[in-house]
């Protein structure tokens, strides 16, 4: 939930400054690690003074998008989790 969250604020700066001369896309790259999902952050390359910066905003809508997916995965895996540890703690208390 939280490499979704990154890549969510990510993407969303990157829309945000869309028309902002001299910003420089910021990439996501997701890696699996032993203590679970990192993300880092990389910049694009400049742009020169005058010009857009360089942000495709479909690509970085597409981004949004699957971002919020893979947020609302992970929430509803930590609620199917917790609903079998709800009914688990119940069926030991009756027995």
């Amino acid at each position: 939930m939280v490499a979704a969250r990154t890549r969510l604020e990510i993407a969303t700066d990157n829309l945000a400054n869309l028309s902002t001369e001299g910003f420089r896309r910021v990439a996501a790259r997701g890696a699996l690690t032993g203590t679970g999902v990192s993300i880092e952050r990389s910049r694009g390359p400049a742009t020169a003074p005058g010009t857009p910066s360089g942000v495709d905003a479909i690509a970085e809508m597409i981004d949004v998008l699957a971002a919020e997916r893979s947020f609302e995965s992970a929430q509803k895996a930590v609620t199917a989790i917790d609903q079998s540890r709800q009914k688990s703690a119940e069926a030991a208390r009756i027995q």
